[in-house]
């Protein structure tokens, strides 16, 4: 007699085996699926940044979310919508991060509207708790740096990403931006070559570039090319360049002069 059993139900695998009346029947074996253990993360504010955070990672199973709220109804709201333990108080205080487990946390997000409140959390998150990895949002780009400094591991900052998005929208024929980091001023930028650029027909080697910027690439019909020195820029070309912000500033106009200019 056969018979069929499903024994994993989380991958569907179905087996056979056959029935005996006597002796003893072995079942079959499976591959052991690998288990990994899920990223504890505590996010510290359900504001309008930090609630698109939660909806992000409460989307995925690996993720053991933790949020403390100073705001009842931002609680409710969480826990109407995502799977994750809620603490209605300050997170910047040590003794909710204690009770929050902080120190068994594999990231804190400080996602406040409060930049005061970010850097106290953060600062606690590190020399405090010991929290391998932490993200702290900066509403303000003036205090990127001071968020830094008290042990951020990154910083965002919605002003810049939001100037970064209008810089584009408003150069959108002169260059566009790929990337920014402000604690290093790093820059990279896709500069497009017009039709009556100057620097048309001469050499990567030829073009006097600030010290601080370097031509990564060169993308051209459909393709790309390496940045050799006697590689000869044509008008289309579309030039990726990176350095700090001022020096990649004027390699785009360098690189956008005309003969009349």
């Amino acid at each position: 007699m056969s018979v069929r059993i499903v024994f994993n139900a989380f991958s569907g695998t179905e087996a056979y085996y056959s029935v005996r009346p006597t002796g003893l029947q072995s079942l079959p074996t499976f591959p052991e699926q690998e288990w990994k253990p899920a990223l504890r993360t505590l996010i510290v504010g359900a504001g309008r940044i930090g609630m698109h955070l939660i909806g992000y990672l409460s989307s995925s199973d690996e993720n053991q979310l933790t949020v403390i709220e100073k705001k009842g109804e931002r609680c409710k709201d969480v826990s109407d919508k995502y799977d994750a333990i809620i603490l209605n108080e300050d997170g910047s205080k040590l003794d909710i991060l204690k009770k929050a487990d902080a120190s068994q946390a594999d990231l804190l997000l400080a996602a406040t509207d409060d930049d005061r409140v970010n850097l106290v959390t953060t600062r606690a998150a590190k020399k405090e708790f010991g929290i391998p990895r932490v993200i702290a949002v900066a509403n303000s780009p003036k205090n990127k740096i001071r968020l830094m400094q008290a042990g951020a591991d990154v910083v965002i900052c919605p002003v810049d990403l939001a100037l970064r998005d209008f810089e584009n929208v408003l150069s959108k024929d002169h260059s566009i931006t790929l990337m920014y980091r402000s604690a290093e001023n790093l820059r990279v930028a896709e500069a497009v070559i017009p039709l009556n650029a100057s620097l048309i027909g001469k050499k990567i080697h030829e073009i006097q570039l600030p010290e601080k910027c370097r031509v990564g690439l060169v993308c051209r019909d459909n393709g790309f090319v390496f940045p050799e020195p006697e590689l000869e820029l044509k008008s289309g070309d579309k030039v990726l360049l990176l350095g700090d912000a001022p020096s990649v500033a004027r390699t785009v106009e360098l690189l956008r002069s005309s003969e009349s200019a």
